[in-house]
């Protein structure tokens, strides 16, 4: 395949999941407005709890940390989940053989979608916890939100992948396999800073890629000091991001082409 072939197809891939977001607009809009009606609960939870002298300080690190959870959760379900529930049911996975298109590209376009539903749920987040907290600031330093806010995306687009070839590949849905979605949002070092874990916990969250571009976003939010330091936090952060992508697209190539290829799919539900 040429160059120019493989941009012509990316263009499509880049189009197609940009029509279906835009034609699905408003059920996207009503996922965001239920996932943070329930998330407020919690975060309004927390701040009945909390100093109002601190407040100023505590609520962009929990908006920082809701918003990178969602981004999480959003890439591996429009990724892992859509791959079973509409990709297999509807029968495209041979289509796109046919026409000799990487099944791992076709879905690391659903970013697109994924940052549309993103966007609207942490403008929500920042609607509800600024109407509570007066004076929010959640942007200290931009460069250092941008990255941490890229290297999460790329762990997550690897992850998501992981679990949509393993659910080809076992015939399960792959956020049925996501078992560890809310537990590495309290454990992981997401939604709290990793200093402010019991001791035994901070082992864990170190051992969770996201808690490292985590703790590059808080610092670029409020300035509060990386666990392992800047640069080591920084560092890791790109190459967890990196060998997580690789580590995805290396496995589902691998299911594509030992198994799918060979053996087919199984759709679960429709008929």
């Amino acid at each position: 395949m040429g160059l120019s072939e493989r941009a012509y197809k990316l263009k499509a891939i880049l189009y197609l999941h940009a029509l279906r977001t835009w034609r699905y607009k408003y059920s996207f809009i009503n996922g965001s407005i239920n996932t943070m009606l329930w998330v407020t609960i919690f975060l309004l939870g927390a701040i009945l709890f909390a100093k109002p002298e601190d407040l100023p300080r505590i609520a962009p690190v929990m908006f920082w940390g809701v918003s990178a959870w969602n981004i999480v959760s959003y890439t591996v379900l429009f990724i892992a989940g859509w791959t079973t529930w509409f990709l297999v049911t509807t029968g495209l996975v041979e289509e796109h053989f046919l026409h000799n298109t990487s099944l791992s590209t076709l879905l690391s376009g659903r970013l697109v979608s994924v940052v549309f539903e993103s966007v609207i749920a942490i403008a929500l987040v920042y609607f509800v916890l600024s109407s509570v907290v007066e004076g929010m600031d959640v942007v200290d330093n931009p460069l250092f939100i941008v990255y941490g806010l890229a290297c999460m995306v790329a762990m997550a687009l690897g992850y998501g992948l992981v679990l949509s070839a393993a659910g080809l590949r076992l015939s399960i849905p792959g956020t049925l396999l996501d078992i560890s979605n809310f537990v590495v949002f309290i454990v992981g070092g997401i939604a709290t800073p990793i200093e402010m874990l019991p001791k035994p916990l901070r082992l864990v969250a170190i051992a969770i890629p996201y808690s490292h571009a985590a703790e590059v976003l808080r610092y670029g939010a409020v300035g509060i000091e990386p666990y392992l330091g800047l640069g080591l936090e920084a560092a890791l952060s790109g190459i967890l991001a990196a060998g997580m992508l690789a580590a995805g697209l290396l496995y589902y190539k691998y299911v594509e082409d030992r198994y799918v290829r060979i053996h087919g799919v199984k759709g679960i539900g429709r008929m």
